[in-house]
C-alpha cells in the first residue's frame, strides 16, 4: 500500500480520512503533487456516496472543502483542506465520500518551428481520478481492543496480520525499519483480514493513522 495515490502526472495523499465526524467533525489536509513541467489546475469536489439518494443529499451538506479551485505550478504541490461535520440527526455508522480533483484545461502557448514563427495555443489537462474516503458517526469499536495485530512467519522480514472486528474501516500508519526508515499507510475494511510481509524489515511501529494512537511494535 502507498501513502499516496498516483495517476500519470499527479499524485495525492494521504489515502485516508477515517475520522469520527459527529461533534466537532473531522479534518484532514491532502497534498496534490504536480511533477510535470506544466501548470495544473483542478476543481476540487467532494461528493457523498449512499444508495439512499435523500441521505446522500443530506451528507453533501456536511462537507466543506478549501480551496474549490487549486492551481499548482510545475514541479510543485498544493494543499486541499477537508472538513466533514455530520448533522445533528446523523445515525451511527460508516459514511462514504469521494474526493475528486477534476482537471481544468489551461491554454498554453507553444512555439512552432516554421517560417512563420507563430505561436499556437495548446490545451492540456491531466487524467481525472478519484479517492474514496470513509468517515463514521458514533462509537463503532475500540481500535486497541477490536483490531487484532498478529506477527506471522516471515523468512526475509516481518509478516503481519490485521483482523478488523470494528464496525468501521481503519487506516494504519506503519513505520518500517529496514536499511532505512519509511512509512506505509494501509486501510483495512470493517470485518476484514489483511496480511502483508515487509521484506528485510527489522521493526514495525504501528499506529492508527488519523489519531496516531500507538497500537503495536513488532520485531
Amino acid at each position: 500500500m502507498l501513502t499516496t495515490v498516483t495517476s500519470f502526472s499527479m499524485s495525492i495523499g494521504p489515502i485516508y480520512f477515517n475520522q469520527r465526524i459527529d461533534g466537532e467533525g473531522g479534518y484532514q489536509e491532502y497534498e496534490i503533487d504536480n511533477p510535470s513541467f506544466n501548470t495544473r489546475r483542478y476543481k476540487i469536489r467532494v461528493t457523498a456516496e449512499n444508495e439512499d439518494k435523500k441521505l446522500a443529499e443530506e451528507m453533501q451538506k456536511w462537507v466543506e472543502v478549501y480551496p474549490k479551485v487549486l492551481t499548482i505550478q510545475p514541479k510543485s504541490s498544493g494543499k486541499v483542506k477537508l472538513l466533514i461535520k455530520a448533522g445533528p440527526n446523523a445515525k451511527p455508522g460508516e459514511y462514504k465520500f469521494v474526493l475528486s480533483p477534476t482537471p481544468i484545461t489551461i491554454p498554453t502557448l507553444e512555439n512552432k518551428k516554421s517560417d512563420s514563427k507563430l505561436a499556437t495555443v495548446s490545451l492540456r489537462a491531466p487524467i481525472h481520478f478519484s479517492l474514496g474516503l470513509n468517515a463514521y458517526v458514533g462509537n463503532l469499536g475500540d481500535v486497541k481492543k477490536d483490531l487484532k495485530i498478529e506477527k506471522t512467519t516471515g523468512k526475509d522480514g516481518i509478516g503481519v496480520k490485521f483482523q478488523n472486528d470494528m464496525q468501521r474501516e481503519v487506516a494504519l500508519d506503519i513505520v518500517v525499519t529496514d536499511k532505512s526508515r519509511w512509512r506505509d499507510l494501509i486501510r483495512v475494511e470493517k470485518g476484514k483480514t489483511f496480511e502483508k510481509l515487509y521484506k528485510n524489515a527489522k521493526k514495525l511501529e504501528i499506529k492508527e493513522a488519523p489519531t496516531q494512537i500507538e497500537l503495536k511494535t513488532l520485531y
